[in-house]
């Protein structure tokens, strides 16, 4: 798998993307054809835009490239406050660079449509079309905000295997169909689980914090979008509301004949995977539709100052701060629009969930494996009589071959043919995910956030202390009051 360095005097990173070439780079990109620019989908890396790559309405007749985040999959960063939206769409643009690539058509879902947007609002020259899938809102809704804030806590500081799973079964019921198949529910936590294990928290919290401090776009700079926009929603999506995509098609107001909308019948899930099929014949009719363009090498190759230095100009005139002029145009970092106290609470966050990461409990096994798979977790779960299910099915086998044992001893007969061994139990059902229409999150709720994020380690070492690892002289102390002592069960 390829990559891209991006350097600068104040940072570091390393860009991998992949392709739909033979050899895996862009080196073999046809030049008759034109090409496709695609980002991750949420929580999930390149590789899982599989279903476009592999789908030869779009890999036969269209070069395409698949880009990770520096945050994401197998990047390489040194992580920085200034990290947001802009500076992600300024990666893009480095990477365009970099390789040499022509002007393309982007494609992009849930929260990293923002990051197309930004993109195609700073770098028009370099789109030549958008199609963004299940549009968010621009600042992330309250109850959304809430349950994402939480959950980064739970994942991280998971310290057994029940939770580590709840916390998967938690995000699961927010990206896959209640009615996906259990394997492809495997292969989604199973990944999950090896590139994001408590051990490395403070690249769980690294993305999440992207998402969670996002900022809505003005009508100015989508007003900047000029490229052919295609906008496909899912139609019963609590995440992902229509509503969400009208707005934006509302605002998009010199996009030529106006932004469109093309709803998909689906409900919970990543529709670029789970409705794949007709996700990609939408987009391929699309993209017939728009004026045919070839990928040949340019002749004359600008410097990055001489291609960033008009779009760090554009992005000040969008925030109306010179100071953003006086910046490195070399440098992604300098499209940062967060403030100086936001940047410093994202860099204090990491900082905290980096702590003692390296001796956080693992869920995988000495192979770097997940120990068992997401759908058999039931099978280890506490049952009724207290024992677990795989404990209960050899009891109760036990309990038979004795009864066998007896019969064939007071009759002298053969025993009887083993009982077939009991059907797998199936998985229990994902959580339904039920949100109330809330108000998008304010930034004095934001910021509440990330001061709690802040306390994290010390609120679960002080529960650490006083419940998970009580000393004898805490019982005894209980023994000695009036009241009696609770077991749990």
């Amino acid at each position: 798998m390829p990559y891209v360095d991006l350097l600068s005097k104040e940072d570091f990173t390393s860009i991998w993307y992949m392709t739909n070439t033979p050899s895996g780079n862009v080196g073999a990109f046809d030049p008759d054809k034109p090409t496709i620019v695609m980002l991750p989908p949420i929580h999930l890396d390149s590789g899982w835009r599989y279903p476009q790559l592999d789908d030869p309405r779009l890999s036969q007749k269209y070069n395409i490239i698949a880009f990770d985040l520096r945050v994401t999959g197998k990047s390489i960063y040194r992580f920085n406050g200034k990290y947001d939206l802009w500076v992600a769409a300024a990666d893009l643009a480095h990477s365009f660079h970099y390789l040499g690539l022509p002007p393309a058509h982007i494609f992009a879902s849930e929260i990293l449509s923002y990051t197309a947007c930004r993109f195609a609002s700073l770098f028009p020259d370099l789109c030549l079309s958008l199609t963004l899938c299940n549009i968010p809102a621009q600042s992330e809704m309250k109850a959304v905000f809430d349950a994402y804030d939480e959950l980064c806590q739970l994942w991280g500081y998971a310290e057994d295997l029940e939770t580590f799973e709840h916390a998967n079964k938690l995000l699961l019921s927010y990206c896959a169909s209640p009615t996906s198949h259990v394997d492809i529910q495997d292969e989604i936590v199973g990944y999950w689980q090896m590139e994001y294990p408590p051990w490395r928290r403070s690249h769980i919290i690294s993305f999440a914090q992207v998402c969670l401090n996002r900022t809505e776009m003005t009508a100015a700079e989508l007003a900047g979008i000029t490229a052919p926009t295609l906008i496909i929603q899912a139609d019963k999506n609590p995440l992902y509301p229509p509503q969400n995509a009208e707005n934006l098609q509302n605002a998009l107001v010199n996009v030529p004949g106006g932004a469109m909308i093309y709803m998909v019948k689906a409900e919970i899930g990543f529709i670029t995977l789970f409705s794949a099929s007709i996700v990609n014949q939408t987009f391929a009719k699309f993209l017939a539709r728009q004026p045919r363009a070839r990928s040949d090498i340019p002749l004359r190759v600008h410097s990055c100052e001489q291609i960033m230095k008009p779009a760090l100009e554009k992005l000040a005139s969008y925030k109306m701060d010179s100071s953003i002029l006086s910046r490195d145009p070399t440098c992604a970092l300098s499209f940062s629009c967060l403030p100086a106290d936001v940047c410093q609470a994202q860099s204090d966050a990491v900082a905290v969930f980096a702590k003692n990461q390296r001796k956080a409990w693992s869920p995988l096994g000495l192979d770097g494996r997940p120990l068992r798979k997401f759908s058999e977790r039931q099978s280890h779960w506490l049952a009724d009589d207290g024992y677990t299910y795989t404990q209960a099915e050899q009891v109760k086998q036990k309990k038979e071959e004795k009864k066998r044992s007896k019969s064939s001893k007071t009759s002298k007969q053969e025993p009887p043919p083993p009982m077939p061994s009991p059907p797998r139990p199936a998985p229990p059902p994902l959580p339904t995910v039920e949100l109330l229409e809330t108000e998008p999150v304010s930034q004095q709720e934001q910021q509440v956030a990330r001061a709690r994020r802040l306390l994290i380690e010390t609120t679960l070492g002080a529960s650490e202390q006083q419940v998970v690892k009580g000393t004898m002289a805490k019982v005894v102390a209980h023994r000695g009051t009036t009241t009696p002592l609770r077991i749990l069960r």
